[in-house]
């Protein structure tokens, strides 16, 4: 016979008694409490009082016959059912009072959106973090992709480098306009930029860029720091600071760089002899 342990129906939400008692009356076709007692051990004094909680609660139903009650458990199935009726409608209560309460937080919260953001400036840390969040602002991002091409790099790896692709090619496919421009100091070919350029996409190349950044729509920046990282697995994090304004000012930057910066299809076939990021081209993080 299979073995159940009394444990695993506790943590199911039913007694300990409860579940004695449940699994020695699928014994039976019915069962009265002396036998019962006599069985599991359960105290007679405490016997009916639980067995009456078993019959409200779906798990036995009950015969009385004269002056003798006799009990007979409900199929497993049945009882299953009943559980996760239960549960549903525990779940569905929480969902419910979730939905009121969050709406009296959000009302606070927005009552306060006037004042200055304390998360309009985030530090992100480790390659996963920045990786993320920078999949996220692509996503997001519904008009334009600016970006300074340097190490160091968060997507180190062939999947993450695949999945930035991705999302920068459903920007593109979006109508997103992606100017980049890379750091010639730090690549040996751009062989794998070629590869990688899209209708509305855009490559410029200059000698060396002091800092590794990306504007998304001109109202977020994504900054690497410390600027001295300049090895594509360096330790770093970047710095999300969400503001118009101090955007409006790096946008004016990049312009003037863009401007003096070569066509990166003036380099068709050139190779560079120095450092290159093992997965780094196009726009990724």
């Amino acid at each position: 016979m299979t073995q159940v342990d009394i444990r695993d129906i506790v943590e199911l939400g039913i007694s300990e008694r409860e579940a004695k008692l449940y699994v020695v009356m699928l014994e039976y076709d019915e069962v009265n409490a002396h036998d019962l007692h006599r069985l599991t051990g359960v105290q007679r004094s405490k016997m009916y009082s639980i067995l009456s909680r078993m019959v409200v609660h779906g798990l036995c139903t009950e015969r009385i016959e004269g002056r003798n009650r006799f009990f007979t458990a409900l199929s497993p199935k049945t009882v299953k059912e009943t559980l996760v009726r239960e549960w549903d409608a525990i779940h569905s209560n929480k969902i419910e009072k979730a939905d009121l309460l969050f709406e009296k937080l959000s009302a606070r919260f927005n009552s306060t959106t006037s004042a200055p953001s304390l998360n309009s400036v985030e530090l992100i840390r480790n390659a996963a973090n920045i990786h993320n969040r920078y999949l996220q602002l692509v996503n997001e991002s519904t008009t334009e992709i600016l970006g300074y091409m340097r190490p160091p790099i968060a997507a180190t790896t062939k999947r993450s480098h695949d999945l930035q692709m991705k999302a920068q090619i459903e920007a593109l496919s979006r109508g997103v306009v992606q100017r980049g421009i890379f750091s010639l100091k730090h690549l040996s070919g751009l062989s794998h930029v070629w590869k990688t350029l899209g209708e509305n996409d855009q490559m410029r190349v200059v000698e060396s860029l002091p800092v590794k950044m990306f504007l998304f729509d001109r109202r977020i920046a994504y900054i690497g720091m410390p600027t001295s990282a300049e090895n594509a697995n360096s330790t770093f994090f970047m710095m999300y600071i969400e503001d118009p304004g101090f955007c409006q000012i790096l946008v004016e930057s990049f312009e003037e760089v863009w401007q003096r910066a070569i066509p990166v299809e003036n380099f068709r076939g050139t190779e560079i002899n120095s450092e290159t990021p093992q997965y780094q081209s196009n726009t990724t993080s």
